[in-house]
């Protein structure tokens, strides 16, 4: 099995994103109304493209290059998360406010202290089959509304594990919890293996499986002596989907 390289977080630092959820559908031109008819397999994937900030470490950019260098181009597999969205929204905004104690009071160093935020990882509460577009999670706050938030990025860990294969997925519909903590959300793409009961569901730094688009990604544009520049397009390895 090829080894899977996972990009450092450490270097999760960029100028530009783009990590939306792209179509891809097999269609035949309609020339009488200038559309085209949909008539085969439709797919959708994570298609990253990143421009990362400029690097005046020397160390650094060589430890960059040495990386896309031991990945090989797109022979190489690439474990990665869109910096943007490392955390659920929920989480963002509770981190964004603080809450004093009863006698209003807040630590010595003037930070307050936040509650009830969404576990880094939760669990599948109800097993589901490749091609679904439905998940039942568990091990969430209870009566939240809404806990995960259509946008939120969610992976999928089998027994804990990261996959070997492409398992992200975004979800589509705002999903409140129920006095036990569980909540029901539509996701995209659809389920690309069976999960079970007991899953691992991944809210903070979920990541995927990809490959880069070219041979000559992730090139670096030094400026002598000392700063360089680079950038990478990356597309999901469905290959690799068992």
């Amino acid at each position: 099995m090829t080894d899977i390289f996972e990009y450092p977080r450490d270097w999760y630092r960029f100028t530009s994103i783009r990590f939306q959820l792209r179509g891809s559908s097999q269609v035949s031109p309609l020339p009488w109304t200038g559309g085209s008819s949909v008539y085969g397999p439709h797919a959708q994937l994570f298609m990253p493209k990143l421009s990362a900030t400029e690097i005046d470490d020397p160390a650094i950019w060589r430890a960059v290059d040495a990386f896309f260098s031991r990945l090989g181009g797109q022979a190489g597999l690439l474990r990665i998360g869109d910096a943007s969205r490392l955390h659920p929204q929920y989480n963002v905004a509770a981190l964004g406010s603080v809450q004093r104690w009863s006698d209003s009071s807040l630590f010595d160093d003037g930070s307050g202290f936040v509650s009830d935020l969404l576990p880094p990882t939760v669990f599948v509460a109800a097993a589901a089959s490749r091609g679904e577009s439905a998940l039942q999670i568990g091990g969430l706050p209870a009566s939240l509304t809404p806990a995960l938030k259509r946008g939120d990025l969610l992976e999928l860990r089998a027994n804990g594990m990261p996959a070997s294969f492409p398992h992200l997925y975004q979800v589509m519909v705002d999903g409140p919890t129920n006095t036990g903590g569980l909540t029901g959300v539509e996701l995209r793409p659809s389920l690309r293996a069976d999960v079970a009961v007991g899953d691992m569901v991944v809210l903070d730094y979920p990541t995927s499986v990809f490959r880069l688009v070219g041979d000559d990604q992730a090139e670096l544009e030094i400026s002598v002596p000392t700063t360089a520049n680079f950038g990478f397009a990356l597309v999901e390895a469905l290959d690799q989907v068992p």
